[in-house]
């Protein structure tokens, strides 16, 4: 592989991975005065009132147990806006951190400017991806033990996002990579896929239609593969995620993922079965093959 190419792709993935987030500084200048906010600090405890003041260097919360309290930028972990809907059973729900992707597939709605997450699965597969604008991400990733090997499968991927209506977004993203795919000189072949998706629903709930086409030494597939997934938050900490696939054969294949999503406020945990016909026929329930992990900034 090309040393050029091995280090442009690692220098993505590690700028992605510790790109600092905007300076709060910056952040406080967008809050709103009067609107409601959920603060959490860098001790750990929390906060939720009405925004009354705010500069460069602080803001001023109005909390119902406490009255008026003044916070200086610096002791700020994270701050979101929040509404009466963000309370469930009186108790506040934090925003999904893992809005833009469900196992390993995206969804048509883009990372917001600014966020990014690192994701893990089974230990040896490492990406990460940023909020470059509200509409437009890039994605890096590498396979550890090929690293290791001298031989790295990699991955790029931009991507375009657009929220167009209330709850719907759209998107197209290109995923090329160094797939094993064996050519008759030997070694790697470098694989693209351009796809589209369509997401209907909020962060929490939501499903998402997908069709790509898959491209590798001068030829394109003629028929697209098709993704259908979904997401339902069902408790403050715990999401079902399916993620499904129609892959083009003769007639199509199809393979089934289903499972749970374990969320923090910045981070979120996933264990899910795979499953398709010849699957079925020994293991039912599937196969718990996907782990993976994620970390949100």
């Amino acid at each position: 592989m090309n040393k050029k190419a091995l280090l442009g792709i690692l220098g993505i993935f590690i700028l992605m991975l510790f790109f600092p987030n905007s300076l709060w500084s910056q952040d406080l200048d967008k809050l709103t005065v009067g609107s409601t906010y959920h603060v959490v600090l860098k001790d750990g405890s929390e906060l939720h009132g009405e925004l009354v003041q705010k500069s460069a260097d602080q803001i001023v919360i109005k909390t119902a147990a406490m009255g008026e309290i003044t916070i200086a930028a610096g002791d700020i972990e994270k701050i979101d806006e929040t509404t009466a809907a963000d309370y469930k059973g009186g108790k506040y729900r934090f925003p999904n951190p893992s809005y833009s992707k469900y196992l390993w597939g995206q969804t048509g709605r883009n990372l917001k400017k600014g966020d990014g997450y690192y994701q893990n699965v089974l230990i040896v597969f490492n990406s990460a991806h940023y909020g470059i604008t509200n509409w437009f991400s890039i994605g890096a990733g590498f396979e550890g033990i090929s690293t290791f090997m001298g031989e790295p499968i990699f991955f790029v991927m931009p991507k375009f996002g657009y929220e167009f209506f209330k709850n719907f977004s759209a998107g197209i993203s290109y995923l090329y990579g160094n797939a094993a795919v064996a050519i008759e000189e030997g070694g790697f072949s470098g694989i693209g896929v351009i796809y589209g998706t369509v997401t209907y629903g909020n962060m929490d709930y939501n499903g998402t239609v997908g069709f790509g086409w898959a491209h590798a030494e001068g030829s394109m597939t003629n028929d697209p593969l098709i993704t259908v997934s979904g997401m339902a938050r069902v408790a403050r900490r715990l999401a079902l995620v399916t993620e499904n696939y129609l892959i083009p054969a003769d007639p199509y294949y199809a393979i089934f993922s289903y499972g749970l999503r374990i969320l923090g406020e910045r981070s979120a945990f996933d264990i899910s079965f795979l499953n398709s016909k010849d699957i079925a026929e020994v293991f039912p329930v599937g196969l718990p093959v996907w782990i993976s992990y994620s970390f949100h900034f």
